[in-house]
């Protein structure tokens, strides 16, 4: 894999340590989850910072199983923390673009019936 064991995992929310609870949570996430996409704004790597860090921005949308089907969408940023001894992540720290009460309120609209990616209309 690519975390250390203990990796620090952090979102604007909780944190917490241990890469097993890391997919636990991602698999409870699933059972709350209808349809997904994500696609990658930008990668960069900080060789100024001596945790040798890694940060991305993805723009993430989530369409949640309620009968409304509402999706939260907003720009994603995590920082990795590379460990120079293992070359495993160290810490994965979330961060979201988004203000808490902007991410509730996108709980209560309905959103597209057909979900995320079929919502979208074709590319020529």
């Amino acid at each position: 894999g690519i975390y250390e064991e203990d990796c620090l995992f952090a979102d604007p929310f909780a944190s917490f340590r241990g890469k097993q609870r890391f997919k636990q949570n991602l698999a409870n996430l699933g059972l709350f989850v209808s349809d997904s996409e994500c696609r990658l704004l930008s990668l960069e790597a900080d060789d100024s910072d001596p945790n040798k860090s890694i940060q991305s921005r993805v723009m993430v949308k989530l369409q949640l199983k309620l009968p409304w089907k509402p999706v939260l969408a907003w720009p994603w940023g995590v920082r990795y923390e590379v460990n120079e001894a293992t070359g495993l992540i160290s810490a994965h720290i979330e961060s979201w673009e988004i203000d808490a009460g902007q991410g509730v309120a996108q709980v209560f609209r309905p959103g597209p019936a057909t979900g995320i990616a079929k919502s979208k209309p074709p590319s020529s």
